[in-house]
């Protein structure tokens, strides 16, 4: 019994050890430089958002963090730098959901699995908008339900990249309104300008901030309220389509990280979000600062990878 005794307060002993190493390991990070990777190229939305987040962050750990742009693949460059890194938390993404809640349903061949990684906190809202080129004689969506039925194949919209938010965002709402429109993918919202300006292709489903810029016509946004930004435009709910995109996004790490160091970044993550210079910039942006704990971020991702799962079986995607 004696002995018996020895050991259970031994291994107490051990545990409470190691949780003490523990939470001293995640105190003491970060000693270094943080690479912060973004899947897309400098300059991009995503990007600017980024930048403003790295520095909040920064002031939050006490340590620098660098932006390193690995765009490709449709973001899974980056998550496979991410997972090729050590699993010391001095490597994280910033980006979208879409790697985690879309692409394991439909690419072959993909290098990892969602399971590989923790999503550490959400930071952003990125609406998105159905919009026509400045001459296009569409004014609504009614309109454009019109358009369709009269043009010979239908309608043709540009989306920002196959698989993307837009892309499936536009796919869903067209099904659920029974308009026949086929997607033109583009290598980013750049490259479609020209095309959708002089009407060669029909519509778009691009960021707000976009739309605004390049002096497009809003018809609808993908959103639960009006945007300030297009009081007068419909939401797809209020045409009677719950479509919600994955427009949104935050800081992802290895799932091995050390647990301290995952808890460390995540609590710096909040306020981050909250820091008014990053906020001054997404509104800049035309999106929103949305935080969302490790938690609440799980949740959503999980929800959404199951949404995403059911609509790929309607959406034919390029495999």
């Amino acid at each position: 019994m004696k002995q018996s005794l020895k050991k259970i307060l031994s291994r107490l002993a051990a545990g409470a050890l190691l949780a003490a190493c523990g939470a001293a390991f995640g105190q003491a990070y970060p000693t270094r430089p943080v690479q912060l990777i973004v899947p897309f190229p400098a300059g991009a939305p995503v990007d600017a958002l980024a930048r403003s987040f790295a520095q909040a962050l920064d002031r939050q750990l006490g340590e620098r963090v660098v932006v390193l742009n690995r765009e490709g693949g449709s973001t899974t460059v980056a998550m496979n730098a991410l997972l090729q890194a050590p699993n010391d938390g001095y490597t994280v993404v910033y980006g979208p959901v879409t790697a985690l809640t879309v692409h394991p349903h439909w690419m072959k061949g993909l290098q990892y699995k969602p399971e590989a990684f923790v999503p550490v906190c959400q930071t952003f809202e990125n609406v998105f908008v159905l919009a026509a080129g400045p001459n296009s004689t569409a004014r609504d969506f009614a309109g454009v339900v019109q358009q369709s039925k009269a043009k010979a194949g239908g309608l043709t919209y540009a989306h920002p990249g196959v698989s993307s938010s837009p892309h499936l965002a536009g796919a869903e709402l067209f099904q659920r309104a029974r308009v026949e429109a086929t997607d033109v993918p583009f290598r980013g919202e750049a490259a479609m300008v020209g095309q959708l300006r002089d009407g060669s292709v029909d519509l778009g489903v691009v960021t707000t901030g976009f739309a605004i810029n390049q002096n497009l016509k809003p018809i609808a946004v993908f959103s639960d309220k009006r945007l300030k930004a297009f009081p007068n435009t419909p939401t797809v709910r209020e045409l009677g389509f719950p479509v919600t995109p994955s427009g949104y996004g935050g800081l992802f790490m290895r799932a091995d990280t050390p647990a301290p160091i995952v808890a460390r970044v995540e609590q710096a993550c909040k306020g981050a979000v909250a820091d008014a210079t990053f906020d001054e910039m997404a509104q800049r942006l035309y999106q929103d600062t949305d935080f969302l704990d490790r938690a609440g971020f799980t949740a959503r991702l999980q929800a959404d990878s199951r949404s995403k799962a059911e609509l790929l079986k309607t959406v034919k995607l390029e495999r």
